[in-house]
């Protein structure tokens, strides 16, 4: 079992029986980070909304704190805060981490890198900004430009079962939002997807789940608000 919390945007943490995950934490109320587990810190990239320097601050409250940074992220933050190792990863790093932990960095169609990590048995993938960015001016070459990128960044999931996704589903795409998402929810095994990056209301979520072309996995979305928090198997 672990439990979700949706912190705001593309924050979330993931607690389970050893270890806490904060994934892009931006802005919003952190939730109660046990003491007594192993707390590792994501962060994909420097977008200031999945970035916030204050996370290198944590160490002072928690004994057992853990970066791991996309290799865009300004080390000298990490640095004026007392931090002084992190792990840094670029797209294509495969790195266990003890027994329990393994971390694969995936390319990312904007910056940065996606995370999927291995936790306990268990998979979860954090897509940070690694979606089909469709603009209504793009011109044909670049949508197909893009299109081959996504496809290709996204081939790696391929060899996994993942058990909770959190995808973005950014409603500034227009009639575009939710194709990547439908991508990796057709094209992959997920069990549990979360929709992020909004960048508007959650009603969006409402709409896909209505949406005819959804029909073959709405049951598998979780749709959550800042401050909601889920239990998954």
């Amino acid at each position: 079992m672990i439990v979700v919390n949706c912190i705001g945007h593309s924050g979330f943490t993931v607690e389970s029986e050893t270890h806490m995950l904060l994934f892009d934490y931006w802005k919003g109320s952190l939730p109660r980070l046990p003491m007594k587990k192993k707390l590792y810190v994501f962060i994909s990239h420097s977008h200031e909304d999945h970035f916030n320097p204050y996370v290198f601050s944590l160490w002072r409250e928690h004994p057992d704190v853990h970066y791991v940074l996309s290799n865009d992220i300004p080390l000298g933050e990490a640095r004026n805060r007392g931090v002084t190792e992190c792990l840094v990863v670029e797209p294509g790093v495969d790195v266990n981490l003890g027994s329990r932990m393994r971390i694969k960095a995936l390319p990312s169609t904007d910056l940065g890198v996606a995370f999927l990590v291995g936790l306990n048995g268990r998979n979860i993938f954090h897509a940070g900004d690694l979606t089909l960015w469709l603009w209504d001016d793009m011109d044909e070459r670049a949508v197909y430009d893009m299109t081959l990128r996504f496809e290709e960044f996204t081939r790696p999931l391929r060899n996994f079962n993942i058990d909770t996704a959190f995808l973005p589903m950014d409603t500034r795409l227009g009639i575009y939002a939710t194709l990547g998402l439908d991508y990796y929810m057709k094209h992959y095994r997920i069990r549990h997807a979360i929709p992020m990056h909004l960048n508007g209301p959650s009603t969006a979520v409402d709409d896909l789940l209505y949406d005819p072309a959804s029909r073959e996995y709405r049951d598998r979305i979780i749709k959550m608000d800042a401050g909601t928090k889920v239990s998954l198997p």
